[in-house]
């Protein structure tokens, strides 16, 4: 009953309306509403940041570059 209340409050539509919407939609609604409510707080975006870091699957080569310098072994000076 909650996801309902969530998309009734993100979307506006009635409950009937609500109910009568193919599953997709209802969770991407939900999920937009959630995300929504997230960016409100600092410790929500630092979240959705930790979120999206974790998603992350290739290293990121320009920080690699950036901290170790480009081309040096790693021990020496």
């Amino acid at each position: 009953m909650d996801s309902i209340r969530q998309v009734i409050l993100y979307s506006g539509m009635t409950y009937k309306e609500v109910l009568s919407l193919p599953t997709d939609v209802f969770l991407l609604m939900r999920k937009n509403y959630i995300i929504e409510r997230l960016q409100q707080t600092e410790e929500g975006r630092k979240y959705l940041e930790d979120c999206e870091r974790l998603k992350q699957t290739e290293p990121d080569y320009n920080a690699i570059h950036k901290r170790y310098g480009e081309g040096e072994q790693y021990g020496k000076p």
